[in-house]
C-alpha cells in the first residue's frame, strides 16, 4: 500500500490518466445526422475534442499539475492536489454532459460539416464519453492522494542544497588522492600537497 501511495506511483498514475484522457478526446464520441444544403441526410462523426473541448484542455492541466508534484517545495503539492481533483471533476462532468445531451454536443461539429446552422439534428453517443470518466476518476484519486499523503513524502533537496553538499564533499576529500580535488584546492589558494591551506609564517 505504501508503494501505491509513493510520490513516484502517484505522479506516474496522474500522468498516465492525463494522457489517456487526452487520447479519448480524439475518438468519436457521438454520431449525428442532419440535412445539408441539398436536403439529403449527412452523417457526422463528432470527436470528443469537438463534443467536449474542455476535456483536452483539462487533460493538459492535469499533466502539468502531476509534474508540479515532483518539485521540492511542499506548498506546490498542496496546490497541485486540489488542481488534480478539480481537473478530474471537470472532465467527468464534461464527458457525462455529452452522454446526456448528445444533440447540443454535436451541434457545432454538424454545422461546420454541413454548413447549415440551426437545422434539425439527431445524435447518439458512443461508449467513449463514459470511458473518459475512468481516467477522470483516476485524476480525482491522485489529487486526493497528494493532499492526504503528500505531506509525508520525503523532501527532495534543492539544487542549491545539492551544490553545497558537493562542495562540502570536495573540501573533505584528500587532494592527494583525487586530482579533481587538487585542482579545487589550487583554485581556493591552498597547497594540495600539504593537505590544507598554506600556513602564514609568523
Amino acid at each position: 500500500m505504501r508503494r501505491l501511495l509513493s510520490r513516484r506511483a502517484v505522479v506516474l498514475l496522474a500522468l498516465l490518466a492525463s494522457l489517456v484522457l487526452a487520447a479519448t478526446s480524439r475518438a468519436t464520441w457521438t454520431t449525428a445526422k442532419a440535412a445539408g444544403f441539398t436536403g439529403t441526410q449527412e452523417s457526422v462523426a463528432v470527436t470528443g475534442q469537438d463534443a467536449a473541448p474542455a476535456v483536452l484542455a483539462l487533460a493538459l492541466v492535469g499533466a502539468a499539475a502531476a509534474v508540479a508534484t515532483t518539485l521540492a517545495a511542499r506548498w506546490v503539492r498542496f496546490v497541485a492536489g486540489p488542481v488534480l481533483v478539480l481537473v478530474g471533476v471537470g472532465a467527468a462532468v464534461s464527458a457525462l454532459g455529452v452522454s446526456t445531451d448528445t444533440v447540443a454536443a454535436s451541434r457545432s461539429a454538424v454545422a461546420e460539416k454541413t454548413g447549415v446552422v440551426g437545422g434539425s439534428i439527431s445524435a447518439g453517443a458512443t461508449s467513449w464519453p463514459l470511458l473518459a470518466v475512468i481516467p477522470a476518476a483516476l485524476l480525482i484519486a491522485t489529487g486526493l492522494a497528494v493532499l492526504l499523503v503528500g505531506g509525508r513524502w520525503p523532501r527532495r533537496p534543492s539544487r542549491y542544497q545539492r551544490d553545497a553538499a558537493r562542495s562540502r564533499v570536495a573540501r573533505e576529500t584528500d587532494p592527494s588522492e583525487d586530482p579533481a580535488a587538487a585542482w579545487d584546492a589550487l583554485s581556493r589558494g591552498e597547497d594540495p600537497s600539504s593537505g590544507g591551506p598554506p600556513r602564514v609564517a609568523e
